[in-house]
């Protein structure tokens, strides 16, 4: 019997032995390593679903060795724990060509489990050969709980529905202002289209109808110009400016001289290259100097003057006219020609004779 007891006790003191030695010798190989993994940890260790925690591991290293932590991938726990934001390496400490180094990791999980992690590997090299250091087995341990429900204390309620919310400005009112956007542009696409085919539409009438006689036209003008009584009412420079530029359209119309863009002197080097009467020059000339005392000296010329010049373009109009044999079909207004007072001299001895030509004349 004592035998038994000693047999059972060497046996239990050998794999005592053995244990202690194999964790000395692991020990002994852990310090050995120029990398190794001191720590690893959840924190905190428990969390409800959905809440923030960190992963740390703590590394040693010797110098001259570069460490690469693990990485966190959706195989990690299959995808329960899912990693929020990788935190840059720290280094804790420098001591002896010894570096302390720290990786955090903020995780969080939906899924209410109890995890038991069996390693991490950090691997690490000197730049020749590469190795891992490992955590130990089942040291990182985490539990995700939901929260805890009294029932016997609270009521449990069911969802509520979504709440209706009034009617804003803010939620149709971007799509108001694009309607009435879309309809602006729609508008001026019409009124654009509808414009060119009423511009493109009076244009061939335009063309269609026959194009009136230089003199008729500033015949027309200038009976508009008399009946406006201009000077008479002392607009004498707008009366000068319209009669003179009646006679320059007349002249470029007729003799196709640009005299709209001339002046006084050069109309009138223009108008001696024409076949004109030397008197029809000389008035025109005269028309033309005193046109220009009127509109820039400030000149006011006497209600002879005025009817004198009013005459001279009306005959000048009269006398050089186109003729229906020169190609240009006309059919003229019937406008009065201006009413030229003649003084009648009368003698005794011919008194009935000169009364009859002076009522002849007022005919």
């Amino acid at each position: 019997m004592k035998s038994a007891y000693k047999v059972m006790a060497l046996l239990i003191g050998l794999l005592v032995g053995v244990a202690i030695g194999a964790g000395a010798q692991d020990m002994a190989t852990a310090q050995e390593q120029p990398v190794r993994v001191v720590g690893a940890a959840f924190e905190p260790s428990e969390v409800l679903v959905g809440d923030h925690l960190y992963l740390h591991i703590d590394v040693e290293a010797e110098d001259g060795y570069e460490v690469a932590f693990p990485t966190i991938t959706e195989d990690f726990t299959e995808g329960r724990i899912e990693l929020l934001e990788e935190i840059t390496t720290d280094t804790v400490s420098h001591k002896e060509g010894v570096w302390a180094l720290r990786k955090s990791y903020r995780l969080t999980s939906f899924e209410p489990a109890e995890y038991h992690l069996d390693s991490l590997g950090v691997l690490y090299s000197d730049g020749l050969t590469i190795d891992t250091a490992f955590v130990g087995g089942g040291a990182l341990k985490l539990k995700v709980d939901i929260m805890p429900v009294d029932t016997a204390q609270k009521t449990i309620y069911d969802i509520r529905q979504p709440m209706k919310a009034p009617l804003v400005v803010e939620e149709f009112g971007g799509y108001v202002a694009l309607g009435v956007l879309a309809l602006a542009v729609v508008a001026s696409v019409v009124y654009l289209i509808v414009t060119r085919k009423r511009r493109t539409k009076g244009a061939e009438e335009e063309e269609e109808l026959p194009k009136e006689a230089p003199h008729i036209v500033a015949i027309r003008h200038l009976e508009a110009l008399s009946h406006q009584k201009l000077w008479q009412n002392g607009k004498h420079k707008v009366y000068w400016s319209r009669l003179t530029e009646i006679l320059r359209e007349y002249l470029e119309g007729r003799y196709g001289v640009g005299a709209m863009e001339m002046t006084s002197e050069e109309i009138v080097a223009e108008l001696k290259k024409l076949e004109l009467e030397p008197k029809q020059v000389s008035d025109l000339r005269g028309l033309l100097a005193e046109s220009d005392l009127v509109k820039f000296a400030k000149h006011t010329p006497d209600a002879e003057s005025n009817e004198e010049a009013y005459n001279n373009v009306y005959y000048f109009v009269e006398n050089t006219k186109e003729q229906a044999s020169e190609g240009v079909p006309t059919q003229e207004p019937q406008i009065e020609a201006p009413q030229v007072v003649v003084p009648i001299v009368a003698t005794e001895d011919n008194s009935n004779g000169s009364a009859e030509e002076g009522s002849q004349g007022d005919e």
